[in-house]
């Protein structure tokens, strides 16, 4: 099994210290890689496209060499702006094509096309993990998604900022979970697309107040104009998930939350006493 950072790590280390690399032993790559907060790919379309089409491109061919399975992590966003609710995979979805988040959303639209053509073409066993809202430990506090922006503005005491009215929704699993989900699915003989999330539904403004609640104090929550081709609704259907996979999500939000929050604090203490050693 090999992840694509280990990838790129042991091809380094293996050209500069060796000149040639082999993967003899490669029999699984789970293929992570891509910008996924709308902060970051909308700043970097042009990036989110590459990586979602040649990165893909470039790892099913490392697929067919060594004859490995491939798991792409492909997302929800692939429904778009649903009309249909919850999702299943057999819906096909509903994307703006030029829209600002198109970048992300067809680009993975266009990796899962990639991958059934080398496994029906070339044989390749591929898997696709349609992967909803995930938190918890370790995620980046700065990357514009939801979760990291409404802890982070709580724990600083500043208003949250909930994008047009607030009633549109998510549904937010937790690490450990799509970890699993994700493990699962490589190892299962089931190849078309799998729904991995939670299929417990909030809106914004619930999850708004949540945040608030949990941190504490007197987090004040602030509606600014909504962003453009925002999915309305957001919840998967994840029979598939359970009847193929035997999966589905344990870790209640509350809990993950709680552990999340315990991290951001952690990490903003450390923050904190490095920029005081440096004055």
């Amino acid at each position: 099994m090999l992840l694509i950072s280990e990838v790129k790590w042991r091809v380094k280390t293996e050209v500069e210290h060796a000149g040639t690399f082999y993967f003899y032993s490669v029999d699984q790559i789970y293929h992570l890689a891509s910008p996924a907060s709308p902060p970051n790919y909308m700043y970097n379309p042009i990036k989110t496209i590459k990586t979602n089409t040649l990165g893909t491109l470039n790892m099913l061919g490392l697929a067919k060499r060594v004859h490995a399975r491939l798991l792409l992590a492909s997302t929800s966003e692939v429904y778009g702006d649903p009309e249909e609710h919850p999702q299943r995979e057999e819906y096909w979805g509903h994307v703006n094509p030029i829209g600002p988040r198109a970048c992300y959303d067809e680009g993975k639209r266009v990796a899962e096309t990639m991958c059934y053509a080398y496994a029906k073409q070339d044989h390749v066993e591929v898997r696709v993990a349609r992967i909803f809202n995930t938190f918890g430990p370790r995620m980046h506090m700065n990357d514009g998604r939801v979760v990291s922006n409404f802890i982070m503005q709580a724990l600083e005491g500043k208003p949250l900022t909930v994008y047009g009215s607030g009633k549109q929704t998510r549904s937010f699993q937790y690490i450990s979970d799509l970890v699993n989900g994700l493990i699962l699915l490589m190892n299962s003989d089931f190849s078309q697309p799998v729904n991995i999330g939670n299929p417990v539904e909030y809106t914004i403004m619930e999850f708004a107040e949540m945040i608030t609640a949990t941190v504490g104090g007197k987090t004040m929550i602030s509606n600014v104009a909504k962003m453009e081709d925002d999915p309305q609704r957001r919840k998967p259907d994840i029979s598939r998930a359970r009847k193929h996979l035997g999966w589905e999500p344990k870790v209640p939000l509350l809990v993950g939350l709680n552990r999340t929050i315990e991290y951001f604090k952690k990490e903003l203490e450390k923050s904190k006493k490095s920029k005081l050693i440096d004055l």
